[in-house]
């Protein structure tokens, strides 16, 4: 079974259905309520289920495996601006349920151009974000999840450990659902036998809100799985990362802003900034 959530991008959600082909289960959560997007998934043969208002991600694929799933069911979550390829699906299943203990798996991520793309990520920690002052997390951070934007999850692994936290909107629910795996004995990895394209940011065009709505769930999992004294942590070492990334920046005007955002989401707090925007409910 594969879901998607989709929020218009109507263009890149027919290639993703398509991409998959004839045959494959899937399921579309339309949180924009398109009746394009609607249209496009009854040609692809794809369930459509439109919920009465934008109810995040989270709450979305959640939303789906209560409609559509039974016990034992392997979910691929799929981003509407990714594309798998049928071939690619069927080797991923094949390799997680070759060991018995690992609950997810993704593929290699490539950009449109062909250019390889991150498949994995450390985990965010306060070390990881001590890390990233001095641009290490990668090198110093052995715990990793797999990117969400193609993230096979075992049927098994979703029956014992539950569904996605609702808490997030948007981010950092794949990663706490690998996190709560991994924490209960399963592995997560990345299968390099499979690949997957995404165009990666197509599905928010507003950068502003999306690099908001990234360090709000950012600032609710550090708070769910490190307290309130790893979350003043990794706010202080966010801001020196920021600072550092902004003194060497060497990618414009437009990178300058990102790091300067950053910096000023984590002074005045994340999800408090996005509350007295009304981004966050």
């Amino acid at each position: 079974m594969v879901v998607v959530v989709a929020y218009g991008i109507e263009d890149q959600l027919a290639r993703c259905l398509g991409s998959l082909g004839p045959g494959v289960p899937m399921v579309v959560v339309d949180n924009a309520g398109s009746e394009r997007a609607r249209q496009i998934c009854l040609d692809a043969g794809a369930t459509y289920l439109r919920p009465a208002s934008n109810i995040g991600f989270a709450a979305a694929v959640n939303l789906a495996l209560r409609d559509q799933r039974h016990n034992g069911c392997d979910v691929l979550l799929l981003n509407p601006d990714a594309r798998v390829l049928p071939s690619d699906l069927a080797v991923m299943r094949e390799e997680l349920h070759k060991q018995d203990d690992l609950a997810a798996t993704g593929p290699r991520l490539f950009n449109p151009d062909g250019s390889a793309q991150k498949s994995e990520w450390p985990v965010p920690s306060p070390w990881t974000a001590l890390a990233s002052v001095i641009g290490a997390a990668d090198l110093l951070t052995r715990r990793r999840f797999v990117s969400g934007a193609a993230l096979l999850l075992r049927g098994e692994a979703i029956d014992t450990i539950g569904m996605l936290d609702e808490q997030y909107f948007l981010y950092a629910e794949e990663s706490d659902w690998q996190l709560r795996a991994v924490r209960a004995g399963w592995r997560v990895g990345v299968f390099p036998g499979a690949t997957a394209v995404h165009a990666s940011g197509a599905t928010s065009l507003d950068q502003d809100r999306r690099e908001l709505l990234f360090n709000v769930s950012a600032e609710r999992f550090i708070r769910k799985w490190y307290g309130t004294l790893g979350w003043q942590a990794f706010r202080a070492t966010s801001i020196m990362a920021a600072l550092r990334r902004l003194v060497f920046a060497s990618g414009g005007r437009q990178s300058r802003a990102t790091h300067v955002r950053a910096m000023t989401h984590y002074w005045r707090g994340p999800v408090r900034y996005a509350d007295s925007m009304g981004l966050t409910s």
